[in-house]
This record gives C-alpha cells, structure tokens and sequence, in this order.
C-alpha cells in the first residue's frame, strides 16, 4: 500500500507516524515516568523533614532522661514529703502562720507514687506566699503544688488565708 503512494504523500505519513510515536513516546513512556519521578522528590523531601523532626525528638527525649535521672539520684535520699514541707515553711519563714498540715493517703500511679499533703496558712502576706511557692517551684525536690485556694481576709485584705495540697511523684 506504501508502494503506491507518491513520495510527497510517503513524507506525509512518515512525518505523521514519526509525530504518532513521540505522542505515543510522551505520553505513554516520559510523562508518567517524570510524574513519578516529581512525586518521589516531594515523598523524599516530606520524609526527610519527618526525619528531621525525629532526630529533634530523639534529643528532646534523650535530655529528659538525663533529667530525670538526675531528679531520681537527687531524690533517693530525700526525707517523706511532710517533712520536707514543714522544712520549707521554716525556710521561707511561714512557719507561725501554718495552721496545720494534714498528709493524704499516698496512691500508686502505674510505676510512680504519689504523695500528697494539705497545709493551712493564716495570715500570710503575698510576699511570704510568693517565697513559698518559689521555694516550692525551684527546689529540687521535685514538690508541685496540686491545687491552691486564695482568700484575703476581712478585716485587712492584704492579708490572706492559703489552702494548698502539694504533691511528690516517685518511681516505686
């Protein structure tokens, strides 16, 4: 059938098959394989990000551990948490307004336990309450204080009545 064709009419369909077969190339063969290749380079990008992100981590995780082996050295000769508190009401010089001090029934918390005491303070001014929970806050006893309840009092509201149940947690 090519045989009786013209020349001019053979450049034609030549030309055209040629055109037919770099679609046919481009389509079927390049695009999708430069596609591929376009979203692997982002996947690649994307995981060295996360890898990035986890390499963070892992430092972030890797200080917290040293801290807490830290606080846990620091803690293994330390006294029960009620004399630790009354120790700290000595040193911040509270000690005349603590009305009482009542320790709460220590509880287990998967492998920590957690100790707990409820103190009373009357007539305290916010400065003597700001000693304390500073000295509470930057001791390295690790005491947090759980919950906090502020009144001033009647007659002078620049004084107060302070309840507060502070905590310790300790590894069993």
């Amino acid at each position: 059938m090519i045989n009786r064709l013209n020349p001019r009419e053979k450049v034609f369909v030549f030309v055209g098959v040629f055109v037919l077969a770099l679609l046919f190339a481009w389509f079927v063969l390049l695009q999708p394989y430069f596609e591929t290749m376009n979203n692997l380079d982002r996947r690649i990008v994307a995981h060295r990000h996360s890898l990035v992100k986890v390499e963070k981590m892992g430092t972030q995780i890797s200080q917290l551990r040293r801290q807490l082996a830290a606080v846990e050295i620091k803690k293994k000769g330390n006294r029960p948490l009620f004399s630790q508190v009354e120790s700290l009401t000595e040193k911040t010089g509270v000690r005349e307004q603590l009305l009482s001090m009542h320790p709460q029934p220590a509880t287990t918390q998967g492998a920590f336990r957690l100790q707990a005491v409820e103190i009373r303070l009357e007539k305290i001014s916010l400065l003597q309450l700001t000693k304390l929970l500073h000295a509470i806050e930057y001791r390295n006893g690790g005491i947090q204080v759980k919950s906090m309840r502020v009144r001033s009092r009647f007659e002078d509201h620049s004084i107060l009545d302070v309840n507060m149940v502070l905590m310790s947690l300790e590894r069993l």
